[in-house]
Parts: structure tokens; sequence; C-alpha cells
């Protein structure tokens, strides 16, 4: 038997710690149904396979939840799901629940995103850089991003160039160009044809 010395809320858990220096992370909605408080004995194997026992339905619920929200890749919902405290052999098992349910697929998630990420005048390399932090594969990266061809692309630029063209209609002819170009790049938008369309977005602007 051990004694808890303290307890500490995170996003998603409750950190056990106990007077013998071991740490035990139960996700919040494990530990309201079986709380536990500073100066309680605990039988600290006794609790660890209860929660190993009772984890799987609640974190494939929680899962569920974030998927309903919003398309999430594989990445992203392993890193919320060991957040939340669930063991990492448990949030493999719902991974692999939900990919053989078709529910989770990074292929369908990159398409989704590359279609609303480009909708909101966004380059290819912003876009494949958010795939890439999100844990999308570059194949699957790139067979999304397929679907944007160059006249796509340049008109994407276009609409953004127009959209920011404002901010810099107070400064010199060369540095608003040399200003918007950048703002273009850092977008995603290639160098070349950002400074087209920044030029034209200001000419247009007069």
């Amino acid at each position: 038997m051990d004694v808890i010395a303290s307890l500490r809320k995170e996003r998603g858990k409750m950190c056990v710690t106990l007077e013998s220096g071991q740490e035990l992370q139960v996700p919040l909605s494990l530990f309201h149904e079986r709380p536990l408080a500073p100066g309680q004995a605990l039988d600290l194997e006794a609790y660890d396979q209860w929660l190993l026992l009772r984890q799987y339905r609640h974190a494939l619920d929680r899962a569920v939840g974030y998927l309903a929200a919003r398309a999430r890749s594989r990445r992203e919902l392993e890193s919320r799901l060991l957040r939340c405290g669930y063991r990492p052999a448990t949030v493999e098992m719902v991974l692999y629940k939900l990919q053989r349910e078709n529910l989770l697929d990074d292929a369908d998630f990159a398409r989704q995103w590359v279609e609303a990420r480009s909708g909101r005048t966004l380059g290819k390399r912003r876009i494949a850089q958010e795939l890439q932090r999100k844990g999308v594969s570059r194949a699957q990266t790139e067979a999304a991003l397929s679907a944007v061809d160059e006249e796509a692309e340049a008109e994407a630029c276009r609409r953004a160039a127009e959209k920011l063209a404002s901010r810099y209609g107070r400064e010199e002819p060369r540095q608003a160009v040399q200003k918007l170009t950048q703002a273009l790049v850092r977008r995603g938008f290639g160098w070349d044809e950002s400074r087209r369309a920044a030029e034209q977005a200001l000419a247009d602007g007069k």
C-alpha cells in the first residue's frame, strides 16, 4: 500500500503523486468514477489494474468525440489521447479500431485539409508544412496537394495579394511590392508568382 501525497489537475487528466515518489496519470472521466484524495491509502497495483480494464472504452468514446468535431490526423488524435492520461497501449488499440472502421484515415484527412486551407488563400508550401506537423506522410501530402493545379495556385495567390494589398498602400512603391511579396511567400506561395501577384494587386489598387 502507498499513500497519496498530492493531486494535480491538468487538461483532461489528474496527476496523482504518491509518497513513494511514484506518479499516476488518471483520465478525468475515470477519476470521477473512482476519485482519490490526498492522505488516502492506495493499493497502486489494484487501482492500476482497474484503470487498464476501464480506459479502452473511455478513450474510444473520447476519440470519436474528437473526430465528430472535425477530421484529425492519426498523430493529432494520438497526442490528444496521451495528453489525457490514457496508456500508450490503450491509445494504440483505439487508433487501430478507428482505422479498421475507416474513421481515421490520414490520406482523407490530408485531402480535406488541402481543400479547406487552399480555400483560405494559402499556398502549397504552407499547407505541406502544416500537414507535416500533423504527422501526415510526404506521399499522402503530395497526393492531396496534386488536386491543386498551377492555375488554381496562381488564382489563390492573386486573391491573397488583393486581400493584403491595402496594408501596404501608403508604402513607397518598391517597398510595398517587397513587403507584399514577402507576406505572400510566408503564406506558402512561390517567390516569382508572389512578386507578380503583388505588383498586379498594388497597381490595381492605385
